[in-house]
């Protein structure tokens, strides 16, 4: 069978047409002739191998570990194993299964469900990731309930589009924020306030809200919390969008909301959809009691497929990007070249040297200093005792402010505030000053120097004032 596979990270021209061997159904499972598929955010992650930090644990580090691409399908039961009696051949199904950028696909009936008659195998590809996850984001993570005012930031993207639609079905009070292109489809959508953020600051507005669906992450945390209630619930869909840093993704926010979750009442979580039969039918009784239409942006041909990937990275889609899978699939039409592709897709060991390298180099790099300084304190004083761990743990806390001032989503000014702060803090620290000590054992948020400092701390400070060192 002819099938979309990728050798190496990149943009959508490392896409390749190849045929491979067509898969053969075990005794549970079943075999689906794709019809329709439609591209997700996840499949150009792992199309271009980004955040880089998951390469190691979930992509491949160098090159990709999997060679498929593509989840979402929707087609006709071709075969079915022994063991199968929910589905027969002929049966006309959408669903879920990595590798599903190909002709056909071998599916459990775990994350499989009959598609309704009234729905097109177009409209149901474009159910499987992004409708669950609006469902599981408002339903279980977000514990939605009539009457509550719900935000759903980037309401006219996949998972957008069926987040307003979804919620509306539970009698929330939705407020969508979108581009002005996109105010009336949100509208039509159900939406009962919809802001375009290219006009207005949402997060600045008086209204505060009970749940909010965050799409795209294109606010700090800190602006989200403003306009939630104090009890009110934060839910950033998993996966990361196009606003992300291609190095760490949503990672950051991630860290950010453990760090708050003690200290707030608000409650903030991630979430990924986890796909289930269950969810599937849902979403078809939602669809045939006319409560939930997928929107599709656009339709490409299956040899169009890399151009589909290109323009949903592009992150303007409205509603879902769908690839439909005809019998005579002609060879692969190269998407359009961005000139800014080389300079956003660095190289393999370039990756690897900045996931391993910087890193190290943030360790080792103050060791050898702080054996510098120390070497010449000793030559200044030889009757002293040398100070190594005290000018490691000096360079350490600048780092440690640096990185604290871009945590917080301060700009640059709370950046050199921060380190300035942790440099005098160090200076102090490095002059044996106990107050000094123990604000940066405290600031440095890490329960590991807390005990090695409360040690050396006590054998440092018991020492005879002669035989210790004073700078």
């Amino acid at each position: 069978m002819k099938a979309i596979v990728y050798h190496e990270f990149g943009g959508p021209e490392v896409l390749r047409l190849e045929e491979i061997d067509k898969p053969v159904p075990k005794d549970n499972q079943i075999l689906v002739k794709v019809r329709a598929l439609s591209v997700n955010p996840l499949d150009w992650h792992f199309m271009e191998g980004i955040p880089y930090i998951a390469r190691p644990i979930a992509m491949g580090f160098l090159k990709p570990t999997v060679s498929q691409l593509g989840v979402d399908y929707a087609g006709t039961v071709e075969a079915v194993g022994k063991d199968v009696t929910e589905f027969k051949p002929g049966d006309e199904v959408y669903g879920n299964k990595f590798g599903a950028f190909a002709e056909y696909v071998v599916a459990t009936s775990r994350a499989l469900a009959l598609k309704p008659a009234t729905v097109s195998f177009e409209q149901a590809a474009s159910l499987p990731v992004a409708a669950l996850t609006a469902l599981q984001a408002l339903r279980d993570t977000g514990k939605i309930e009539a009457g509550q005012k719900v935000l759903i930031n980037g309401a006219s993207g996949g998972v957008g589009t069926f987040a307003v639609q979804i919620a509306k079905s539970f009698g929330a009070e939705v407020t969508g924020i979108c581009s002005g292109r996109n105010v009336e489809l949100v509208r039509s959508l159900g939406a009962d306030h919809v802001i375009d953020y290219t006009k207005e600051d949402f997060t600045t507005r008086p209204e505060r809200y009970d749940l909010i669906i965050d799409n795209v992450g294109s606010q700090p945390l800190a602006g989200f919390r403003r306009v939630l209630n104090p009890k009110g619930r934060y839910v950033a869909i998993g996966g990361g969008g196009v606003n992300d840093s291609r190095w760490t993704g949503p990672l950051i926010n991630v860290v950010k909301m453990m760090t708050l979750k003690p200290f707030v009442t608000q409650e903030m979580k991630m979430m990924l959809a986890e796909m289930n039969k269950k969810d599937l039918d849902i979403l078809v009784d939602l669809i045939q009691s006319g409560k939930l239409k997928p929107v599709i942006d656009k339709t490409y041909p299956f040899n169009q497929l890399p151009e589909a990937m290109r323009y949903l990275e592009e992150g303007h889609a409205r509603g879902k990007v769908v690839v439909t899978v005809g019998d005579n699939i002609e060879p692969l039409t190269p998407p359009a070249i961005r000139s800014t592709d080389s300079a956003s897709n660095p190289g393999p060991f370039l990756v690897a040297f900045k996931l391993v390298g910087v890193p190290l180099a943030i360790l080792i790099l103050p060791i050898i200093a702080a054996f510098i300084l120390n070497r010449r304190f000793k030559r200044d004083h030889p009757d002293a005792r040398g100070f190594r761990w005290g000018y490691y743990f000096s360079i350490m806390s600048i780092v440690a402010g640096l990185v604290i001032g871009l945590f917080f989503d301060g700009g640059i000014i709370a950046v050199l505030v921060c380190g300035l702060i942790y440099a005098v803090l160090a200076w102090f620290f490095a002059e044996r000053h106990h107050w000094a000590w123990i604000t940066l054992t405290i600031l440095s948020f890490n329960p590991i120097a807390w005990i090695i400092n409360a040690i050396y701390l006590w054998k440092r400070w018991t020492e005879p004032a002669a035989a210790s060192a004073t700078g």
